[in-house]
Parts: structure tokens; C-alpha cells; sequence
């Protein structure tokens, strides 16, 4: 695990200091090479083969196999690629032990090795071969090109500048703000269209950036760089989910999931240093500790959580968990004060505008675990691959809403009832939900209660898009689109997938989960909908997969989200006095933002609609103090 940058010039002082500013991602080394019109660099957190033969940049050659000492000319002279990577192939063994039946040789015991002997194999479809979570850039000699790319579902971060025959990469923004010469973080760079989508979302999808010129690589998604013309000329799309093709053979999905969470586990537990992990309590996090137990001591697993004060605790089935599997737990109650302290930290380490709350004890939970182990796994994707949050639900109520005579449903959409946005179910908001299913499918997010969300055009344009791919994945139906509109673009992604990269990272922590595992995203798409999600119950499948795998307590119990009392913190006086002196910023960005934040939500901040938006108001302000003043 690492941090990486690089730009299509030579300039040793400068990919240094992109790379020292990325030194929490990899605090055990640092390599550079500046020669033939590029430069590179990376930070090295050291996961697999500690020895200096990790090191990297690092260079292959077929016949010898890979070098990343930069002053062995006569080795770079044969070399025809070399590469600065992020992240993890897990299956690179097998892909290892299938190039030397092919003639190529290997000289350490990285994965590293292995993304350059398969590039040199199969070209830009190597990437489709791996297993894995990955940010890289590939320099091919030969070709004169950069090849980026990045993991199926976006794990690893990694971003571009283009302009004018320059190109920049790094793992995270602050990298590429380090070239003050293309004025990047200033006040007139800052993109208008991503703040609207970020006080829309809660976060900046990709391919958009706080900054203008300034690009996320999306997920699953290749990029060539031609170093001769100057120019991007190839951007794609590697990765093809397939249909949702439903399998109606319940004990065979069951055998099926079973196989593939240990497996998935077996895989990211490959590692040359100590890995433990994250346990919330809930059915993701509890199964993936229980598949743990298939491979290790217990007794010297480490397992970490955080605890909230009153409604928000989950400590009793945390209790249940690691009580019945007897690891060595560690649990710390996060408080008001953590929350303080890490305030002004989090514009840090999200380095651009960041709604998602839950951050703050991510990071906390991160730093305890790092104290003991260098890998984490944890339980992320296990809602989005099995149908876990109410808005699942949702969508097959609607499916069945919408199987009602249209006339009927007419009706019931134009009954005059009471304004309610305080309640999670209100005849309101059923009303809200028959004058929905007279819509597009695809229109859901852009017309759901649209008069009192904010919703700008390139909100409205980017979730049509998202969730009409999803709904054609999905064989148009509500409950699979909205599954897998969160699966790809919305809760993971640039969403919760950053979160746990950048508060993880922050502590020099890997964490990888088994549920990201590309084949459970293909396994998704082959359960029938009501063996996910039916009117009443999510997960209804996965319950039966880790039946025997985790405390039957555990199997049963319903969903509660990793949610920290900050909103009640945030509304003190001391906070809303400063959110009300900084509103004025976003009056030079959108005048229809600053209305709504300012006659809407801040005269309604009590309404549990508006709390989030209040959320993303505070942090935003923290972000533009941290680095657009």
C-alpha cells in the first residue's frame, strides 16, 4: 500500500515534495526516478516482501525480472516498463505462476512484479486478470505512454491535471497541489459544478474534482497519456458488470456465498505483516471475522471498534461478536472531545470537500488498530452486494407500487395530507412515493422531494445517468437499480470507499474487505430480488449464508449504520455562529445554493431533512479555511 505521483517532466525536486506530502500513505520508503522526460515517485507502506527488492519505482525486464534501483543504467537501458503502484493484486500468485510457464522471470515476491510481467503479456486487458484494489501508473519505454488505471469499484484513489501538454497524477489532491506554477488550490480554480454535486451528495463523484482540471479516474476505468503528443487519447471502461440474471436455486446460492466469503477472506489475508480487524457488530463485519477464524488464531486476532453514547451504541452486539469468537478486542468510545480535536484535521485528510460524518471515528478506529496491525480487514460492500439499507426496500415497495392500475395510482398522488418531513414513514411521504411511480424509473433521485431538496441540473444529469445504467443492469427494476446505483456511484465509490481510504491511509493503515471482491459483485447479480430484499426484510439471503459463521444473535438482528451523535454536536451555538459568517462564500459560487442554505435549511435547521445539509455546510467551511484561502 502506497502513495504515488508523477508528471510528464523532469523536475526531482518537485516529485519529492509530491511524494512527502503523501508519506502517512507510505511511511517505510521512498523511491524516485527522474531521467527521459519523466518523473516518478512513491511512498511505500511495506505489506508484501519487506526486503529493498519492494522498492519502487520499479522496472522489469522478461529475461532478468524487475529492478528498482534508478542508478543501474545498464539494467533501465533493457527495461522496457516500469511502474509506481497503489494497492493490492491478491491472486498475483497464480498470475505469477502462469507467466513463468510463459518464459518470464521474477525476482522478488511482490505483486508489483507481477502488474509488470502481465502488462508486457496482455497489454492494457492485464488489469481485467486481476483480483484485487489498485491505483498504477505504468510507464511504457517503448510506447512513450503513461498507462493509469483503477480497480473495479474505485478502492484506491488516484487523480489527474490536464492541461496544455502537462499532465500530473497523484494519489490524493495535496500531491498535486504542491505545483503551485498551475495555481490548482486557488479561489477562481475551485469547480462550481462540484461543490453543487457535493452539497447535493455529500461528496464529489468522479470524474469531478473540487479543482478545475483536476480529475478522479473512475472506477474500473484505464487512461493512456501520449508522452510524444501531449495528450490524453484513450480513456475506458475495462470492466463489464454483467445483467442481473437470477438463479432460482436457493441451496445453490447459499453453497455458493459461503465459498465465496472464505475464499474472498483467505485472499486478503496474504500478507508478510501482523492483519486484524474492524468489528462493528453488525452481519458484515461479524461474517467476515467469522471466515477469519477458518485461517488464523483467533486468540492473536486483533479486532477493533468504536463505540457512541446512548441510542447510537451497538457495544452489546460487539460484545456478542467478540465474546463468542474470543479475539483480542479492543474498543474505545468516541466522545465529543475526539470530535473537536479532529476537526480541523479532516480538511487534511479528505483534502476536498467531504460530507460523510462517520469519517471522524473512522479515522479514530484506524489509529487504535494501527498501534497493533498494518492490514485491517472489514465488512464494506456487504449491504450493497446483498440489499441492506431501507432505501432497498424502497425500491421493491415501488416495484410493487408500480404494478397498480395507473388511474389508482393517480389518484392517491393528488390526496391533500399534511406536510411531514420529520417522520421516516408519514402519509406524506407515501403520497410522495405514488407521485413517483408516475415517473421514469430513472427520474427517482432527481424528482424525489424536489422542492425540498437541492437539486441543480448537473445533479439531476448525473444521477439519470447513473441510475438509468443501473436500472439496465438491474432488468429495470427499482430494488436492483437502486442496489446497484449505490453499489457503483453513490455509497461506495467516491463515498464511503474514500472515507476508510483516507482516514485508514491518514494512519498509515491497509484495509481491505472480502465483499469488494469482484466475484461477489457477479454473485450479486445472480440472487433473485426477494431472496435480498422483500417489503419488510434486507438481506434475507445473507442471513442464510452465515448461518453457523457468526452468533445467532448476530443473524438476526436489523441494520444500524455507523452513525456518531456529530449532527446534535454540530448544532451548537459555537458552530452555527461560524457557518452564518462563512455563508457568504457560496454566494460567488451559485446563488440558487446560497438561497437554499440560507432561507431553507439554516431557518429549518431542527427538521431531521436539513441536519445533513447543515453537515455538509460546516465542513465545507472547514475545507475552503484548510486550503481555497
Amino acid at each position: 500500500m502506497c502513495g504515488i505521483a508523477g508528471f510528464n517532466w523532469e523536475d526531482k525536486g518537485l516529485v519529492k515534495r509530491m511524494t512527502s506530502v503523501l508519506a502517512h500513505r507510505g511511511p517505510d520508503d521512498s523511491g524516485f526516478f527522474v531521467d527521459n522526460g519523466v518523473s516518478l515517485g512513491q511512498r511505500r507502506l511495506s505489506i508484501l516482501d519487506l526486503s529493498e527488492k519492494g522498492k519502487q519505482p520499479m522496472f522489469y525486464s522478461k529475461k532478468v525480472g524487475s529492478c528498482n534501483d534508478v542508478f543501474n543504467k545498464r539494467f533501465l537501458s533493457s527495461a522496457r516498463v516500469g511502474v509506481v503502484f497503489n494497492g493490492e493484486i491478491y491472486n498475483f500468485k497464480e498470475i505469477r505462476k502462469e507467466l513463468r510457464d510463459k518464459g518470464y522471470s521474477f525476482s522478488t515476491e511482490t505483486d508489483t512484479e507481477v502488474i509488470l510481467a502481465s502488462y508486457l503479456e496482455w497489454g492494457f486487458d492485464c488489469v481485467n486478470r486481476f483480483n484485487g484494489m489498485w491505483a498504477f501508473c505504468i510507464w511504457d519505454k517503448e510506447k512513450n505512454i503513461f498507462f493509469l488505471s483503477r480497480d473495479r469499484l474505485g478502492q484506491k484513489p488516484l487523480y489527474y491535471f490536464v492541461k496544455e501538454g502537462k499532465f500530473v497524477f497523484g494519489s490524493e489532491l495535496k500531491a498535486l497541489v504542491e505545483h503551485k506554477d498551475l495555481d490548482i488550490n486557488c479561489e477562481k480554480n475551485v469547480s462550481k459544478d462540484a461543490v453543487k454535486l457535493y452539497f447535493a451528495l455529500g461528496f464529489i463523484p468522479a470524474p469531478f474534482s473540487i479543482y478545475n482540471n483536476v480529475f478522479k479516474l473512475e472506477a474500473r476505468q484505464s487512461l493512456v497519456f501520449d508522452l510524444k503528443l501531449k495528450k490524453v487519447v484513450k480513456k475506458w471502461f475495462y470492466y463489464e458488470i454483467p445483467d442481473f440474471k437470477p438463479v432460482y436455486n436457493k441451496k445453490k446460492l447459499i453453497a455458493e456465498g459461503r465459498k465465496l466469503l472464505f475464499d474472498a477472506t483467505r485472499l486478503r489475508l496474504i500478507s508478510d505483516v501482523p492483519v486484524g480487524a474492524f468489528l462493528s457488530g453488525g452481519l458484515d463485519s461479524s461474517s467476515v471475522v467469522g471466515a477469519m477464524s477458518r485461517f488464523v488464531d483467533l486468540e492473536n486476532l486483533h479486532t477493533f471498534s468504536i463505540g457512541f453514547e446512548g441510542k447510537y451504541d451497538e457495544t452489546k452486539y460487539i460484545n456478542i461478536v467478540k465474546d463468542h469468537f474470543k479475539t483480542r478486542h479492543h474498543h474505545y468510545y468516541f466522545v465529543e472531545k475526539d470530535f473537536e480535536d479532529l476537526i480541523n484535521q479532516f480538511s487534511w485528510i479528505y483534502d476536498e470537500p467531504f460530507g460523510d460524518y462517520s469519517g471522524f471515528p473512522t479515522f479514530k478506529v484506524s489509529e487504535i488498530a494501527k498501534k497493533n496491525v498494518t492490514v485491517s480487514l472489514s465488512g464494506d460492500g456487504g449491504d450493497e452486494i446483498f440489499g441492506g439499507y431501507d432505501l432497498h426496500l424502497i425500491g421493491t415497495r415501488l416495484d410493487f407500487i408500480k404494478k397498480l392500475p395507473r388511474i389508482f395510482r393517480l389518484v392517491l398522488a393528488k390526496l391533500p395530507v399534511k406536510k411531514n418531513l420529520n417522520k421516516t414513514f408519514s402519509l406524506f411521504l407515501l403520497k410522495k412515493a405514488f407521485e413517483l411511480s408516475l415517473n421514469s424509473n430513472k427520474e427517482f433521485y432527481s424528482k424525489s422531494l424536489e422542492k425540498d431538496n437541492f437539486k441543480p441540473e448537473i445533479f439531476k444529469k448525473w444521477s439519470e445517468e447513473k441510475l438509468d445504467f443501473a436500472l439496465r443492469k438491474g432488468f429495470n427494476k427499482l430494488g436492483e437499480g437502486f442496489r446497484l446505483y449505490d453499489l457503483l456511484f453513490n455509497t461506495l465509490g467516491d463515498n464511503f470507499l474514500v472515507k476508510v481510504d483516507r482516514a485508514s491511509m491518514a494512519n498509515s493503515l491497509e484495509v481491505r474487505s472480502p465483499f469488494l471482491d469482484y466475484r461477489f459483485i457477479e454473485f450479486s447479480q445472480k440472487i433473485p430480488t426477494k431472496w435480498k430484499v422483500d417489503l419488510f426484510k434486507t438481506k434475507k439471503l445473507m442471513r442464510e449464508i452465515i448461518k453457523g459463521i457468526v452468533p445467532e444473535e448476530i443473524v438476526h438482528r436489523g441494520k444500524q449504520g455507523f452513525t456518531p451523535p456529530i449532527e446534535e454536536w454540530i448544532l451548537k451555538k459555537k458552530y452555527l455562529d461560524e457557518i452564518d459568517d462563512k455563508l457568504g462564500i457560496l454566494k460567488k459560487i451559485d446563488l440558487d445554493l446560497f438561497d437554499f442554505l440560507k432561507n431553507k435549511v439554516l431557518k429549518n435547521k431542527e427538521q431531521r431533512l436539513y441536519k445533513n445539509y447543515i453537515i455538509r455546510l460546516f465542513l465545507f467551511v472547514k475545507w475552503w479555511e484548510k486550503w481555497a484561502i
